[in-house]
């Protein structure tokens, strides 16, 4: 396993720092995990036509593929920066290749793999938050909602390395009207992640489209993050 506090002799924050523009190593930072792309049905079955699943974080304009969920990320780090204070940001805005990426480019530099990448990108936030959706590509963010609480051994009781309230899992849903108000009924769902509350203590919030996404994330930094690292 490579060095999660830094690579190539600089530590994770000023990589971080230096990918993102007007960031700074000693900014806050909250790590936003999800699908970069859609489930395509062309990949499992490439001589049919079949159209691209509805999703509320694929691109709706002409200005990325339509199934480039990973823009749309992009934006909403944008948007809760810029009202919360923090540097919200995903893997790929950071310089730091894969191992894989290393080895195909012929890099001088050894990359990180991509689990070490998203604990150590955790291990450097004060924040970290999973996003699923039910036609997003979410293999990555299923592999790094296990492992980063399990770095931070968030089933440990008194033993845990981070408060699991600085994380939290934001998942697509339908809403509909009921006698005492709205109801959000989960469009994803997967079984290891719908009891991750009960393994980790970590928290739900559900989302219908990227607007409410944006809001349902800065409200989690304003109201847990920021109070608990003393931001």
């Amino acid at each position: 396993m490579a060095t999660l506090t830094e690579y190539e002799g600089a530590s994770i924050e000023a990589r971080i720092a230096r990918s993102i523009p007007e960031a700074d190593p000693d900014d806050p930072f909250v790590f936003l995990m999800g699908p970069y792309r859609l489930l395509d049905p062309s990949y499992l079955y490439p001589d049919d036509s079949h159209p691209l699943p509805y999703d509320p974080l694929a691109p709706r304009d002409g200005g990325a593929a339509p199934d480039a969920i990973e823009a749309t990320l992009r934006t909403i780090c944008d948007r809760v920066s810029e009202a919360t204070g923090v540097t919200a940001f995903i893997a790929t805005d950071v310089d730091i290749p894969t191992r894989r990426e290393a080895e195909r480019e012929n890099l001088a530099e050894s990359g990180m793999a991509v689990i070490d990448q998203s604990v150590a990108f955790a291990k450097a936030s004060v924040g970290s938050a999973f996003v699923f959706t039910k036609a997003g590509l979410t293999t990555g963010a299923g592999a790094e909602a296990g492992a980063i609480p399990e770095y931070f051994r968030l089933r440990a009781g008194k033993n845990r390395r981070r408060d699991p309230r600085t994380f939290c899992i934001f998942a697509e849903a339908s809403q509909r009207k009921s006698g005492t108000g709205s109801v959000y009924e989960p469009r994803f769902s997967s079984a290891s992640i719908d009891e991750m509350d009960d393994a980790y203590d970590l928290r739900f919030r559900y989302f219908v489209d990227r607007g409410e996404l944006a809001e349902r994330l800065i409200d989690f930094v304003e109201a847990y993050v920021i109070p608990l690292v003393g931001r």
